[in-house]
Formats: C-alpha cells, structure tokens, sequence
C-alpha cells in the first residue's frame, strides 16, 4: 500500500465579506490592480482598537475558511491569514522601530508597481507580546486537523518597506529575523507543528538570498525542535489582478540558482510554484535532503484544473522525487480567487493527490 500524499495549502484565502479588514486582494478584485497604499496603511482604527469586539468574526471566517480546506480534503490547512490585511505589515505592526504614519514611496518588484510603505525609523524589537499564539489558537480551537501558521521572512519584510534607519541590509534582515524567531519559538510552546516563512522575494533577489538571506532563515527558526516542520515557501509573486497574463513574474529559473543553497539550509520543506512555470522536473532532484511543497493548481487563473491533468504532472513529478517527500499545494495563497473557485481547486487538487 502507497503512502498517501500529504496536502497542504499555502497562506491567504478570500475573507468573508463580514471580516472587518480588507486586504489587498479585495482591493484586486474591486479595482483590478493592487495597490498596498490604499489598504495596508488604512487599517481600520475601530479594528485596531476595538480587537475583542471583533474577535467573534474573525473565529467565524477562521472556521469557515479552515472549514472549506478540510471539506475539500486539505491534510495541513492555514486559517487563511483571516485577520491580516496583508501578512507582511501585519507582523511589522507588532514591532517597534516602523511607521506607519508618514509614508515612503517606492517602486516595487522589478518595476512591477509602486506604492507608499510604512518607514523603518529607529531600531527594530519585539513587543513580546507574541500576536502569533493567539492567532494560532483561536484557529486550531475550531480546525479538526492541524492548522500550519505562516509568517513573513526578513527580505520579504524588506521589500514592502523602507529602510530609513539601518542602511545596512544584512544587518536589517538580522534584526527582522530575530523578531520573526520569537515569534516562532512563541508558536512552538503552544503546540504549532507547522511553521512557514514566506520568502517569495528569493526568486526575485537571488544574490541577496544567497548573500545574507539563507543566513537570515534560519535565524528565524533557530531553537526549533526537530518536532515541527520548519517550512519555507519561495513562490514567484502575485499577478496584479485575477487572469493579468502580463504581470512580470520572477524569473523560476532561480529555483535552480537557489536549490544547493536551500538543500543545505537549517530547515525542513521547500515550497515552489509548478503550475505556473511547468519547471524542468529534474530541479526536484536537487532537492536531496528537502521535503517539496508542490505547486499543483494555479492560484490567479480562473480555469479550473481538472483532476486528470494535477494527477498526470504529480506523476511525472515522482519520477524525480521520493514520494514521501513531495507535499501537494496551490503555487501560492488564494486570496485573488473567488471563495467558490478556490474550494473548486482544492477539490481538484486532492483528488488528484488520493488518485496518485
């Protein structure tokens, strides 16, 4: 009998209308173009203020959300990052040393976009106030299955926003890195067994993630017990809005660049994007002593996938890969996708996994 494969999602799903915080993928499918100005930095003060009056609807959408992963047959849902209005300033909002009051304005991801971002102003500490164990715990309170956190890497951080402290990037990434770890460490005291850093930035800054950024990772998870699943998802970036086949993704080619360099780093599974980039599935075989979180579906394309062709590229994927080290997931989160759309694709997606 073959092990079943495992799946999992990635981070961001649609929030229920009902959620007091937008995020910038309503913005997405409002205006057909992102833009984090006009939502990250109007988070709303009565949300901000008034956090326990809320909380009843965030436990509402983190149930609903996880409630959909697992009908569809998600192994290791998220909650779907239901609280954030995005997931990289909701960790900085947590931090002292930003603001995000008087604004910056930066050209963004190759000239992909540009935006105002919250200032890097002073040094950067840890409120010790630890926001990922009530956010975890308030999920895994209403998820039957084992509900994995997710949290934004250092260069990531660094990428949405401006640095007008440090002028020094490795020592800016060190600084974030170590907030990220008590975060981490926080998480795994409360009984968090999938732990996921998103560095999509990665693929995009390829010396940076080889000159400072492995270094910086594996800060973060320093101190994990080999216990939890030490994960790091390194996708190639959202599109601007729903089918743009235009966006200027990150050029996948730098999975290739970057595969001895994560096969040799201090953590346990690697997320990739595949549906998107269809990659040469001989990078899996660099992959020796890495887990890899497969992209299956495609999350910023309104064609659904059909059972058969996930199926078929699983396959083919085992061809080069162990098969109890591929792990089975979108290409990135969700939240550019109708709620209907993504329960559709993850359908599709597990029953291509259990066929497999």
């Amino acid at each position: 009998m073959k092990t079943p494969l495992i799946t999992t999602t990635i981070g961001a799903f649609p929030k229920p209308n009902y959620v007091p915080v937008r995020d910038w993928f309503d913005l997405s499918r409002e205006t057909g173009g992102m833009n984090t100005s006009e939502t990250t930095y109007q988070y709303s003060k009565d949300v901000e203020k008034n956090k326990d009056a809320h909380e009843d609807l965030f436990i509402r959408a983190a149930r609903e959300v996880l409630d959909i992963q697992i009908r569809s047959g998600i192994l290791i849902p998220t909650d779907g990052e239901v609280r954030r209005e995005n997931y990289i300033h909701y960790h900085c909002r947590h931090l002292s040393g930003f603001d995000f009051k008087n604004l910056e304005h930066r050209v963004l991801r190759d000239g992909a976009y540009e935006t105002d971002l919250p200032a890097i102003r002073s040094p950067i500490s840890h409120y010790n106030n630890n926001y990922s164990v009530h956010d975890y715990s308030a999920s895994q309170n209403v998820s039957s299955r084992p509900v994995k956190f997710t949290l934004p890497g250092p260069l990531t951080i660094m990428d949405t926003t401006a640095d007008c402290f440090y002028n020094d990037r490795p020592k800016l990434n060190a600084a974030l890195a170590s907030t990220i770890n008590e975060e981490v460490l926080a998480l795994v005291e409360a009984g968090c067994r999938h732990i996921q850093i998103d560095e999509p930035l990665f693929a995009r800054s390829v010396e940076d993630a080889l000159d400072f950024g492995m270094e910086g990772l594996e800060r973060c998870f320093y101190g994990v017990p080999k216990s939890v699943a030490r994960i790091v998802h390194m996708c190639c970036g959202y599109p601007d809005h729903l089918d743009d086949d235009n966006y200027k993704k990150a050029d996948p080619s730098s999975y290739d660049q970057l595969s001895q360099a994560i096969d040799e780093a201090a953590f346990d599974q690697i997320s990739i994007e595949d549906k998107h980039c269809c990659n040469d599935l001989k990078l899996l075989e660099k992959f020796k002593n890495k887990s890899v979180i497969f992209g299956s579906v495609a999350i910023a394309s309104s064609t659904l996938e059909t059972v058969e062709e996930v199926v078929e590229r699983l396959r083919s994927a085992l061809n080069h890969i162990d098969r109890d080290r591929l792990i089975v997931a979108p290409d990135c989160g969700l939240g550019l996708l109708p709620a209907s759309l993504a329960e559709e694709k993850l359908t599709a997606m597990c029953k291509a996994a259990a066929v497999v």
